[in-house]
């Protein structure tokens, strides 16, 4: 995608997928609860799961799946974003984080996106320097959030939670080909 792209390409490409995972990630929630109930566990040990010690536990891994799109689309927002990503520690906290998330981004305007391509903002982890809004999303934004995103599935699915591609993909719309 270059500059010249003014058709919300910008926008399909980051807010669009990460709504989109953010839904599907729901619907991983719903089987990871459902896991545990017909369990009979507590899906707190689920939450305080991870797959390595030195890494972050699924809760972790699923704030910053809230904070990521909304640190992202607050470049392009007038609008206060919400607070996502900082206090959840339930299931529950989760799903009222995405919803005020997908609300949020919702409210993100394609066209205005698409005329801030050459934005510079700074970089979540030193502030002293900046990329273009452009670069920002896909050297980092868009890499970031499916890392944690796909480790939340990862700590899931190795704690038995039955999963599989099509619950990390979700729902596509596809075209007959033949």
């Amino acid at each position: 995608m270059t500059q010249t792209h003014r058709d919300g390409a910008f926008h399909r490409l980051t807010i669009i997928p990460m709504m989109a995972a953010l839904d599907n990630l729901g619907g991983i929630l719903d089987k990871a609860e459902a896991h545990a109930t017909a369990a009979k566990t507590d899906p707190i040990p689920l939450l305080e799961a991870r797959l390595h010690p030195d890494m972050f536990s699924l809760i972790q891994q699923l704030q910053y799946a809230l904070f990521i799109p909304v640190d992202f689309a607050r470049h392009f927002s007038d609008a206060e974003p919400p607070k996502v990503g900082y206090e959840e520690a339930s299931f529950a906290d989760v799903r009222a984080g995405m919803k005020l998330a997908m609300d949020y981004l919702r409210g993100v305007s394609p066209e205005r996106m698409d005329a801030q391509l050459s934005l510079i903002v700074p970089i979540f982890f030193d502030a002293s320097q900046g990329l273009t809004t452009e670069d920002y999303a896909s050297r980092i934004i868009m890499p970031d959030f499916y890392f944690h995103v796909t480790v939340a599935y990862a700590i899931l699915r190795h704690k038995g939670v039955p999963l599989g591609k099509r619950d990390f993909l979700g729902k596509l719309k596809t075209t007959r080909l033949t």
